[in-house]
């Protein structure tokens, strides 16, 4: 026992310390850092880890359980927002609700069609505002976005296409006059979006940021390889320099776009939300540029460990509602009846309060 102990004294500082940088992770630009992004994405595993060496140590009766329970303390803040069980929420006033959703193109590229089972879910809950990431249609996009309005019983909705030429965009339908919209720049060359609209709410005017940041575009191959255990070495170090580099490329452009969204809301003059598909986890650069003066509703309301994608890699929390302080969360949900990697989220919202 004595070797072993002598084995992990310095696998617990070396856990400690990779896992409190993993939590400095989201204050450092992934164009100067990106592998602390990759710690970030971490998290989960190095705080599990840390708790394991806390419980070990202490059943050793050793004093070096002071580490690994430093390092826990100090860490703990961020656990919030992988995992949560608040208050009962019964009682509470809701004026509105929202909910995001990406939906992978309806899932037209696998062969489907998923929009009846969209719109069935968006009626059943009855949302007041959707906002949807990858809305697609190869024939008469127009139409479409009119029925999909028509259907849902909304009054309005605002539509940005990606470039002219293809068949998908960003959509918000709305049952709060749309006052307002457009895009907002966030780069060349990327299959990726932010578009607002500002809602008229009683006398006030809300801003609604509908966000799609940089995805890693893992292919099929990519997805086989992560599944699979059994590649000869020289496959196996080849196709990890691909993925690490895909997904480093990935952070550096998210961290960007971020930053972009983050410009633009500075001069924004109304009561904020912003919602949709960061394709980041809660400890990244980009979660905390968006999200650094806003509430965030899983964390607010939300209950349990939440992961709304469910894909392959990363099936962590990475689709977001966050709101200004005038707003006061009254419900988080996230629904997992759709096919598809994305869950839908909702929260549920008062109507904004005045400003003092």
């Amino acid at each position: 026992m004595r070797i072993v102990n002598i084995i992990l004294f310095p696998v617990t500082l070396a856990v400690g310390l990779i896992l409190t940088a993993a939590g400095l992770a989201m204050f450092v630009p992934p164009a100067i850092s990106s592998w602390l992004q990759f710690l970030g994405l971490m998290f989960p595993f190095l705080f599990v880890l840390n708790i394991l060496l806390l419980i070990y140590w202490w059943v050793q009766l050793k004093l070096k359980l002071i580490i690994p329970l430093c390092f826990a303390i100090f860490n703990l803040i961020h656990v919030s927002k992988y995992v949560q069980y608040t208050a009962n929420k019964s009682g509470l006033k809701t004026d509105f609700r929202l909910a995001s959703f990406n939906t992978q193109l309806f899932g037209v590229m696998d062969g489907k069609d998923n929009r009846e089972m969209v719109m069935n879910r968006i009626l059943k809950e009855s949302f007041d505002i959707v906002c949807l990431q990858e809305f697609y249609s190869k024939n008469d996009l127009k139409k479409i976005l009119v029925d999909f309005r028509k259907a849902g019983k909304f009054k309005m909705y605002s539509f940005f296409r990606l470039q002219p030429d293809r068949p998908y965009g960003m959509a918000i339908f709305s049952n709060f006059e749309i006052v307002g919209s457009g895009k907002v720049g966030i780069g060349q060359n990327t299959g990726n979006m932010a578009v607002y609209a500002d809602l008229l709410m009683g006398g006030d005017t809300v801003r609604l940021y509908n966000v799609h940041l940089q995805s890693i575009r893992f292919n099929r191959k990519d997805y086989e390889f992560i599944r699979q255990s059994d590649k000869n070495n020289e496959g196996r170090i080849a196709g990890s320099k691909n993925l690490l580099k895909r997904i480093r490329e990935a952070y550096v452009k998210r961290g960007m776009q971020a930053d972009s969204i983050a410009e633009h809301m500075k001069t924004c003059p109304y009561p904020i939300i912003v919602a949709g598909d960061f394709n980041d986890v809660p400890l990244s650069y980009a979660y905390h540029a968006l999200g650094k003066d806003l509430l965030d509703a899983f964390r607010e309301r939300g209950s349990g460990f939440e992961r709304t994608y469910t894909g392959p890699f990363p099936n962590f929390r990475i689709d977001y509602i966050l709101y200004g302080k005038r707003f006061i969360c009254t419900d988080y949900k996230s629904f997992s009846d759709i096919p598809g990697d994305h869950k839908l989220i909702s929260a549920a919202f008062n109507a904004p309060l005045k400003a003092d």
